[in-house]
């Protein structure tokens, strides 16, 4: 009796573990960065992209990637280019977040 009972709360306990995973925003952000990730290496040659920034002036740089980012959007590339905003926004945001949790832990162990 006691096995079958404990057996059934810690089902429960696992449960609500993943459960409180799950629902955590850092798990979602995780989760579209490394799909956003893959997709962009199936749609996208890195070695070309790399190569294509090395024959660029650095001084022209942003008005490259603008203009790349342009002319996908104008030759049918919308998803990729959407897939890549997104994952720039979603990797800002989960930045942004990592490094206020940093921040605070840094903060909590000076005054302990």
């Amino acid at each position: 009796m006691k096995s079958t009972m404990q057996k059934a709360i810690m089902r429960r306990v696992y449960y609500s573990y993943a459960l409180s995973i799950v629902s955590h925003a850092m798990f979602w952000r995780g989760m579209f960065l490394s799909v956003a990730g893959v997709l962009l290496a199936d749609w996208l040659h890195v070695a070309s992209i790399a190569h294509n920034f090395l024959s660029v002036p650095i001084s022209n740089v942003p008005q490259f990637v603008l203009n790349s980012f342009i002319n996908a959007i104008t030759h049918g590339e919308f998803l990729t280019a959407l897939t890549l905003v997104f994952a720039g926004g979603i990797a800002i945001s989960a930045g942004y977040h990592i490094a206020q949790v940093i921040t605070a832990h840094t903060t909590v162990e000076k005054t302990v």
